[in-house]
């Protein structure tokens, strides 16, 4: 952080080794004068302590152990042991928790280096899951808009009897309340391991 001294008489910028002021000729050596501390935003201390570099190579480490991970986790697919959203949850959060000690270990050289790079992290991770979502949407809404023109086109909708129309039961939503909660756990269990995966590389940094 880059600290601007000014005058206190005259608040002209100064350097740091005058003794006096260029403006006002204030003796700067003066006991009582003290230097005010430009105080660091929220987004300074990320550009201060956090090496992007390192961000960005962590989501490689991300990606080779979320096919490390979609290997191991699969086997308990395969003989029935996890369903498919576990199987997701876990591979994911395996691979967040590795990435997370990679950008530990490198990216952290004290304590106060944790909570900028774990936001950091945390956010390129829900940024990256966002637009990936995003995209999906957008190119799955495109190809539903261009399949329903297409059936409105052909008009024929309308040759049904009111005896073929799909009753308000056929669509009764079923809410399967295990899967909610592990989509919850899924959303939660993010920030956790990418926080303890970024502590436990800290530590090891100080004690290897």
């Amino acid at each position: 952080m880059v600290i601007v001294k000014h005058c206190p008489n005259c608040g002209s910028e100064i350097s740091d080794d005058s003794d006096f002021c260029t403006e006002c000729g204030y003796n700067l050596s003066n006991t009582n004068y003290q230097a005010p501390v430009v105080k660091s935003g929220f987004f300074n201390t990320l550009n201060e302590k956090v090496n992007y570099s390192i961000i960005i190579f962590s989501f490689v480490i991300f990606g080779v152990f979320l096919f490390a991970g979609s290997i191991v986790w699969s086997s308990f697919l395969a003989n029935g042991s996890i369903d498919m959203i576990t199987y997701v949850l876990l591979t994911v959060v395996f691979a967040v928790f590795f990435g997370g000690i990679f950008a530990g270990y490198a990216g952290c050289e004290d304590k106060s280096y944790v909570l900028p790079n774990f936001s950091m992290y945390l956010g390129s991770i829900f940024a990256v899951v966002l637009c990936g979502i995003g995209l999906i949407f957008t190119f799955l809404m495109g190809i539903l808009a261009n399949i329903s023109s297409a059936f409105s086109s052909l008009g024929g909708s309308s040759s049904y009897s009111s005896s073929h129309q799909p009753t308000a039961s056929n669509f009764a939503p079923s809410v399967d309340l295990s899967s909610v909660f592990k989509i919850i756990l899924f959303v939660l269990l993010i920030p956790v391991a990418a926080y303890f995966g970024i502590y436990l590389g800290y530590i090891l940094k100080n004690n290897i």
